[in-house]
């Protein structure tokens, strides 16, 4: 009896202390329930900045670190496969090849920040990482007091520099990143409509800018549709740098990405040498069957060999997969059999020396 009841004093003490343990560390942070990840300082906190910024850093050592081994994953599963580098996207034989092409490519490298659904669910929404940190951007004199483009035009590359490739009259991703953050002004192209979608407010069209084009490897600005590559609108914008890239482009995101490695691939910029001078991605990449490549719509003109040379030359110059979503539409609208072909990514630019996700 008398075990029992010392027993049960001693179990009601160590409840109450644990859960004192518990509201202690649930004031101080959200995270340190997990000790075994470092807390994260908040940003309106008195603490040094460096803090900050050292937390950051090894949060991105330590995503690095997970990325290099996803990489040598890759390269030990492809050389697995007789066909290598030739391997079907789909491959039908599970027992011994139990993988699709997107189990190559997982997002293995971390957000040190939060990851926010921004716009509607299903298609058209998109996965940002930081969100928090770009809505506290200071937004430019011209670009809170204008109401016209020309105003706004004139502090080009000041606050938050988002292009959008593919509208198809869906802007509720741009609409909520107006919304949110008052320093974002969207540059947005599209061939196949005249305008952005009607889900952007009356209020926040004078920080967008439209033009009726597509996104192409080389500059057709005489063509029918017209075609531009990315380092000729930035130009003409007078942008050095991009903090968010949005390409839905249908299977020409490819080609089109390719010119723009191609101009930055051994560069010196603010971003660093050869790395692309652009913060984050959010980008839906389209594949054919990889095997009838006479097809150039829709990624149809993409085996394995030409996506995976094409994605590793990405990391190289610094993009890193933070997220990925497969869209399943593909699959889902279609009367016959049909694979997984489309999936949404999101990468950031690790080695980005410029990007505000990483200078706090």
């Amino acid at each position: 009896m008398f075990r029992s009841f010392g027993a049960r004093i001693f179990a009601g003490i160590f409840v109450v202390v644990f859960l004192i343990v518990i509201f202690r560390n649930e004031e101080s942070a959200g995270t340190a329930l997990l000790p075994y990840l470092p807390v994260l300082p908040s940003t309106g906190s008195s603490q040094p900045s460096s803090l900050l910024q050292a937390w950051i850093k090894d949060r991105s050592a330590l995503s690095e670190k997970s990325w290099k081994k996803s990489v040598e994953l890759r390269d030990q599963m492809a050389k697995q496969h007789p066909d290598n580098p030739q391997i079907p996207f789909f491959p039908t034989d599970f027992l011994k090849y139990p993988y699709t092409i997107w189990d190559f490519f997982p997002p293995t490298w971390t957000c040190p920040h939060d990851v926010q659904r921004v716009g509607r669910l299903g298609d058209g929404g998109k996965w940002v990482c930081g969100m928090n940190i770009y809505e506290k951007l200071p937004a430019p004199k011209a670009v809170a007091a204008s109401t016209t483009q020309e105003a706004a035009i004139a502090t080009a590359q000041e606050g938050l520099v988002m292009y959008s490739f593919g509208i198809n009259a869906e802007s509720s991703f741009e609409a909520e990143i107006l919304d949110r953050v008052p320093s974002a002004r969207i540059w947005g192209y599209d061939f196949s409509v005249d305008a952005w979608g009607p889900q952007i407010a009356a209020k926040d069209r004078h920080r967008t800018f439209f033009k009726k084009v597509g996104l192409g490897k080389e500059d057709a600005h005489s063509s029918d549709p017209p075609f531009w590559t990315l380092p000729s609108l930035m130009k003409q914008n007078n942008h050095t740098y991009i903090d968010i890239l949005k390409i839905d482009v249908e299977g020409s995101e490819y080609d089109a990405l390719d010119t723009m490695m191609d101009a930055f691939d051994g560069m010196k910029t603010a971003s660093g040498k050869s790395v692309l001078p652009i913060g984050q991605v959010m980008i839906e990449l389209h594949l054919g069957d990889g095997i009838h490549l006479q097809d150039s719509n829709g990624g149809g003109n993409v085996n394995f060999d030409r996506f995976r040379k094409w994605w590793e030359r990405l990391e190289r110059m610094g993009m890193r997969p933070v997220w990925m979503e497969i869209n399943l539409f593909a699959v889902t609208l279609s009367n016959t059999k049909s694979d997984p072909r489309c999936t949404e990514y999101v990468w950031v630019n690790a080695k980005d020396q410029r990007s505000v996700l990483w200078n706090l």
